[in-house]
């Protein structure tokens, strides 16, 4: 077993050169391009979903759990092998304005990392790992929750969550409330259940999670569970029927007594088609980020040569996952939500109404 875990181990470290060179390679050829700006100074999404910096978080592998910094000037997201045998977290960031070509984070690319969310303020970093405890050797056999604080220069060494939240289940996926609260995946061995809990902050100590109820967990399949932060909604995927095609996002509205409402599809503009997974909404509240499965057109190299045929294969479009954006007045059950069209207590409270609702001109009043 030592042996295996071993050999395993050098693999993803072999696959995390691998994802470097092509990342280096991305930068080189044709050049990497000057990207200055807002979200790598791409040209803003409309009302339908599109692949969000093509040619840049370029790698040709499976591509997910994009989160974005409060004030967007760094990202971390999620790079897998195709047979999504080996994951991890790649970092983007923009320095003196201009942003830097992806590279690994400087806490992952050794074991088995994936999830990576920020917190609401910026201060730290949680993602779920398979590493060994502080101290240890061992590899785990389950993937834990770790975090990582945001330092003067770079980030602080990771450490894992105290054992309420970690267990010798698999804890994935963590997404972070304003008030510390943490939501996750949690699961057996895979294809058992998979559900849903909360977690809340007490004195710097996570308390006995909760399981969320409220026909959010299931016995269906949910992942990828993305708090706001103010708790008013969670959104998540599911293969829950009566979808559009197989795994299709919700969103669940909290009431004030801290009950949730029976979740919403999202709709066919970010359900499909393809499988989707990790659905985020921007901090300023202006775009809705997912990951999918397909390419956006029918497949085509341009041409009959070998060299086309690989830059293909590499390219963002070639089949695998990859993160796509559309702007937020896109999602039908959120843009109701936020214009009152929805009776809710929490109705035009908080940033993204600001956003939607209040500034036409896409200036987010603080």
């Amino acid at each position: 077993m030592e042996r295996e875990k071993r050999k395993y181990n050098v693999r993803l470290l072999l696959f995390s050169c691998f994802v470097l060179t092509m990342c280096m390679t991305c930068g080189r050829h044709p050049g990497f391009p000057v990207l200055r700006g807002d979200y790598l100074g791409q040209p803003p999404p409309g009302t339908k979903p599109k692949i969000f910096a093509p040619g840049v978080l370029c790698h040709g592998f499976h591509e997910h759990h994009l989160t974005i910094s409060p004030d967007g000037a760094e990202m971390f997201y999620v790079s897998s092998s195709i047979d999504h045998a080996y994951y991890v977290i790649l970092r983007i960031q923009r320095i003196d304005g201009l942003w830097l070509q992806p590279e690994i984070a400087p806490f992952s690319g050794t074991y088995m990392d994936m999830g990576p969310c920020y917190a609401p303020d910026g201060s730290r970093l949680y993602f779920n790992s398979k590493r060994p405890a502080p101290g240890g050797t061992d590899v785990g056999d389950d993937y834990d929750i770790w975090m990582v604080e945001k330092m003067d220069r770079g980030w602080s060494d990771p450490v894992p969550l105290n054992t309420s939240v970690n267990t010798e289940m698999n804890e994935i996926f963590p997404s972070i409330a304003a008030n510390g609260t943490i939501y996750f995946q949690r699961y057996g061995q895979r294809g058992s259940e998979s559900d849903f809990y909360y977690a809340r902050l007490e004195g710097g100590v996570y308390q006995e999670p909760v399981k969320l109820e409220y026909g959010i967990s299931t016995e269906h399949y949910e992942s990828s569970p993305s708090v706001d932060p103010e708790e008013r909604w969670i959104l998540f995927q599911s293969t829950r029927p009566g979808g559009f095609d197989g795994v299709d996002f919700y969103i669940s509205f909290r009431n004030d007594d801290g009950t949730w409402e029976f979740p919403v599809n999202l709709g066919s503009t970010v359900s499909s088609p393809g499988n989707v997974i990790s659905p985020m909404i921007s901090p300023d509240g202006q775009y809705f980020f997912f990951a999918r499965n397909g390419p956006e057109r029918p497949f085509s190299y341009g041409g009959h040569s070998f060299p086309g045929l690989l830059e293909a294969f590499r390219g963002p479009e070639n089949g695998y996952g990859s993160i796509y954006w559309v702007d937020i007045r896109a999602i039908e059950p959120v843009c109701r939500y936020l214009s009152g069209q929805v009776n809710h207590p929490n109705v035009k409270h908080g940033r993204f109404a600001r956003s939607i609702l209040l500034n036409q001109e896409r200036v987010i009043d603080e």
